[in-house]
């Protein structure tokens, strides 16, 4: 079943790969049709485009829902949707802007086989079950890794390399998973190892510079030592950020079976994001201490605001999140003191109103679920929980205490051992993301160009298209005018060579590894650059010509204006001489 939102998803694990019948699309195709559907809702907006909001749907109170309201009689939940705008306002615009997207989650989930693929669930229909599965963007294999570190606008910031002997990751890639689009992250300006490799210490934070059209990643180690880096994805580099502030990383996932803790949440709201500090009290007895770092983008600070306080109970967070514009706390308290496999706990649901006021919106429990070993997967919209625990994904439905299993994890593993090792790691609340159309190649000034040269295909990283001349002129006069003679038996790369070097350009929507996370070149994937030229230049004269009419439509209703103003003056003037003529000639 495929589910509409306020853009319009066309699936690439539709289309099968030997297909006869349909020739699957590129991605850039796909991602022009992604746009121009989109700029359709926004033209002809329908009913189905306005999402609702969570509220008590008028259900009776329950002794194990309390769903609280606030004292002006409104939802806990307020609507706080901002218009889209009109199609002058870009995709990307839209993307940054609309908090409904909290509305749109898809939950990622990979697979354990031979040949690892990735699948998604929607959190608001998870009845629907998985979708197909589809490739990945590098080269992995079952002894590999792929952590999950954040995700921002439909973008994956994701850690790879082989964890079997090391915590350190070996690169890190922005990627989009619904287009394909990936891009490996330099490490140019990190001069520190943990900055770049070691990724179960520390936080993640991905965030967006509107200002600048630039996307962010922030990185704090806090073992051995404090540091905080900062990546720009436009320049390609990171650069070092003076700070004093010291907190630790939230353990968020103690009681998972996986051999690695998931990082910390992060929430990006006002051009803020805000992190969750947990300290342990003391250990092994769940006794935590709660707080939320707010880190200002804009003055690259630090500031620590103060959570509501449990005293000596043991509790263990289950979510941090932001609905309906506000941000939530989600906690499970543990009840009585008995041996902790027989304890049950009550949920709390908290929302932080300002920088410091926090006010309980909902209670439920008691219930013995996420104290061993389940985790919050996403707050639904109708106000139900989606949790999953040990490969089983289940819906707590609150107002009528009930829970429902909607699927099982569908995976052969190779023994069971494995698959309770690795499960949790790949079930888990960071693993959520929106579906967009950002790419990550769109918002950096480097673009790699690949030429023909003798010993195959040969990169250059360059700035601008006078470098890209400079280093085409190079290769003339290495090789020469003609280059076919370069190009041995392969009649492909000989025919892309003609026509100017200009006329392609590899490694654009490739999903190889190498490419993604070693920059080698890749000889399996290739875009032309005429084809994108050609899509952009589409775009750009269907705006233009959207503005043309826009401007007529503007001029035609300023001439009928005139008309109509010279039409009110010549009647004016009109009865004006026929009431001089009336008064010379006496008439009354």
């Amino acid at each position: 079943m495929l589910h509409t939102f306020t853009f319009i998803s066309f699936p690439l694990f539709l289309h099968k790969k030997n297909s006869p019948e349909k020739k699957r699309p590129s991605r850039l195709r796909l991602r022009h049709l992604h746009l121009f559907a989109y700029s359709a809702t926004l033209l002809n907006p329908t009913p189905q485009t306005k999402l609702s909001s969570i509220g008590d749907g008028g259900a009776p109170p329950s002794q194990k829902y309390n769903h609280q309201k606030s004292s002006t009689g409104d939802s806990i939940f307020p609507d706080t949707t901002k218009a889209s705008g009109a199609f002058a306002t870009t995709y990307h615009h839209h993307v940054t802007t609309n908090d409904d997207h909290e509305n749109h989650h898809k939950q990622f989930i990979l697979t354990n086989t031979d040949r690892p693929r990735f699948h998604s669930i929607d959190c608001e229909t998870p009845e629907d079950g998985l979708t197909a599965g589809r490739r990945l963007p590098l080269a992995f294999s079952f002894n590999d890794k792929m952590v999950i570190l954040t995700s921002l606008h439909g973008l994956l910031c994701v850690g790879t390399g082989k964890f079997q002997y090391s915590d350190e990751c070996t690169g890190l890639i922005l990627w989009n998973p619904l287009t394909g689009d990936c891009k490996g992250l330099s490490n140019k300006g990190c001069h520190d190892k943990e900055c770049y490799t070691t990724y179960d210490h520390g936080i993640f934070g991905l965030y967006y510079i509107s200002s600048l059209d630039d996307y962010r990643l922030l990185r704090v180690t806090y073992y051995p030592s404090i540091y905080i880096y900062i990546y720009s994805l436009k320049s390609d580099s990171w650069r070092k950020v003076e700070s004093t502030e010291n907190f630790q990383q939230r353990d968020s996932n103690w009681a998972s079976l996986a051999s690695k803790q998931e990082h910390p949440s992060q929430i990006l709201l006002n051009e803020k994001l805000y992190f969750l500090k947990q300290v342990d009290i003391e250990r092994e007895t769940f006794i935590k201490s709660y707080s939320v770092m707010r880190f200002d983008t804009k003055t690259e600070e630090f500031t620590e605001i103060a959570m509501p306080c449990f005293g000596n109970q043991r509790t263990r967070c289950l979510g941090f999140m932001v609905l309906k514009g506000c941000i939530h706390f989600c906690i499970a308290i543990l009840i009585g003191k008995e041996n902790n496999m027989t304890n049950s706990e009550m949920i709390e649901l908290w929302r932080m109103d300002g920088d410091k006021d926090w006010t309980k919106v909902l209670t439920y429990g008691p219930m013995s679920f996420f104290l061993l070993g389940g985790s919050l997967l996403h707050f639904m919209r109708n106000g139900n929980l989606l949790v999953q625990n040990e490969g089983n994904v289940y819906v707590f439905d609150m107002k009528k205490d009930t829970k429902e299993m909607v699927f099982t994890y569908p995976i052969n593993p190779p023994n069971e051992q494995v698959y309770q090792r690795r499960m949790d790691s790949n079930i888990s609340p960071i693993g959520k993301y929106i579906e967009t159309i950002v790419s990550p190649k769109q918002h950096s000034l480097h673009v790699r160009k690949w030429f023909l040269t003798t010993s195959g295909l040969e990169w250059c990283t360059v700035r601008s298209w006078q470098e890209y001349d400079a280093y085409e002129r190079s290769m003339i006069e290495k090789y020469g005018e003609d280059i076919t003679e370069h190009t041995g038996n392969d009649v492909d790369l000989w025919a892309l060579s003609q026509g100017g070097r200009k006329d392609h350009i590899y490694g654009i929507g490739s999903s190889n590894h190498n490419f993604a996370a070693t920059e080698t070149p890749s000889y399996g994937h290739s875009m032309l650059s005429i084809e994108y030229v050609q899509s952009q230049l589409q775009i750009r004269e269907l705006q233009i010509q959207m503005e043309k009419e826009r401007k007529a439509r503007e001029d035609l209703q300023d001439q009928i204006t005139k008309e109509r103003e010279i039409e009110r003056k010549s009647r004016k003037t009109m009865q004006a001489q026929i009431s001089e003529l009336m008064r010379r000639f006496g008439f009354h």
